[in-house]
């Protein structure tokens, strides 16, 4: 057998010497020390059947002659093996981790791709394309749109509201975004995932990703309403009145709009177009992904007017986060 063939068959490549080495060389340390150790009596044995706490140890002359040569030379033989053996594994131990983390990293994704076939890919799309979901309301027959997510990383990079995808993908499978119909898969939260699967669909989700944006829609000769109707009413309601996300029939009132004074509009207005741009996170809650990429300048105006144009005062200073009470909540 080969040098190569044997380190292939040891299971590490270069990366696993250091260690043969080291084994090898301590066989061979323990078979020397107890054929020739430092000290060892030459001759006929001398002990017969005396116990071993009552034997006889070294006389003084061979402790300061034959036992204390060859104890020194055990001693320097050990010093060159560590001067050798220590630098050695430095130099190749980077090598052996860098070499386990992508192992992991291969390992991950191929479970993390299973796990995403079955709890993603029906909503999401075998390829991440995206797709759509049933709506989580019966009386509502229209499709719950499901974005694709092979261009999640570009569709957040300049987002304010998201910090680190990875964490955010595994925050979103795991408690799932309430009021859609994507629900909470980690077992915390009655879902069928632990922590260490939904790590792996996130690593597999990432390890997909195109880095494609589509070309941000202008909605050329489209109103403000058939823009909202077309990328907010899902969340908010066709008629603003809040639904997963809050209504917005306030929304500038909240910002501090006051009819009578044309500097807070601008404030408010400003407000709103940030949100619409950027994106909103609340923990526990469906996120507001940012529109800053997907619909252009002109059309975010138009949004943002069709938005001014139905704001009321006084209404409630808080705005409602999740789905509507059910019929069973309302009677109570």
């Amino acid at each position: 057998m080969t040098t190569t063939t044997f380190l292939a068959a040891a299971g590490g490549g270069a990366g696993n010497l250091p260690v043969i080495i080291l084994l090898v060389a301590l066989a061979v340390f323990g078979v020397a020390y107890v054929i020739v150790g430092p000290g060892r009596r030459r001759g006929p044995k001398r002990h017969g059947d005396i116990p071993l706490s009552m034997r006889p140890y070294h006389s003084d002359e061979e402790l300061e002659t034959t036992g204390l040569e060859r104890a020194m030379a055990w001693g320097v033989a050990l010093a060159v093996f560590s001067s050798i053996f220590l630098p050695l594994y430095w130099l190749i131990e980077p090598q052996r981790q860098d070499q386990r983390v992508a192992e992991h990293y291969e390992q991950d994704v191929e479970q993390g791709r299973v796990e995403y076939q079955n709890a993603c890919a029906a909503c999401h799309g075998t390829n991440l394309e995206g797709g759509s979901a049933p709506h989580p309301n019966p009386e509502i027959e229209a499709a719950w749109p499901a974005p694709r997510l092979d261009n999640i990383v570009a569709r957040y990079e300049d987002s304010e509201i998201v910090e680190d995808v990875f964490d955010f993908i595994v925050e979103q499978t795991r408690y799932g975004r309430p009021g859609t119909p994507m629900p909470a898969f980690s077992e915390a939260a009655g879902g069928s995932l632990n922590d260490q699967q939904l790590f792996a669909m996130a690593t597999y989700i990432l390890s997909v990703q195109t880095g494609e944006l589509p070309e941000a829609e202008a909605f050329v000769g489209a109103s403000g309403e058939d823009i909202f109707q077309a990328n907010c009413a899902t969340c908010h309601a066709r008629d603003a009145s809040g639904y997963v996300g809050p209504q917005l029939l306030n929304v500038f009132e909240r910002y501090d709009w006051d009819p009578d004074d044309e500097e807070s509009l601008d404030h408010a207005r400003a407000a709103v177009e940030d949100a619409i741009r950027t994106g909103r996170f609340v923990p526990g809650q469906a996120d507001m992904p940012p529109f800053g990429q997907t619909l252009s300048d002109d059309a975010i105006e138009q949004l943002v007017d069709h938005i001014e144009g139905f704001q009321v005062t006084g209404g409630p200073s808080h705005a409602q986060l999740g789905p509507d009470p059910s019929p069973a909540d309302t009677e109570e």
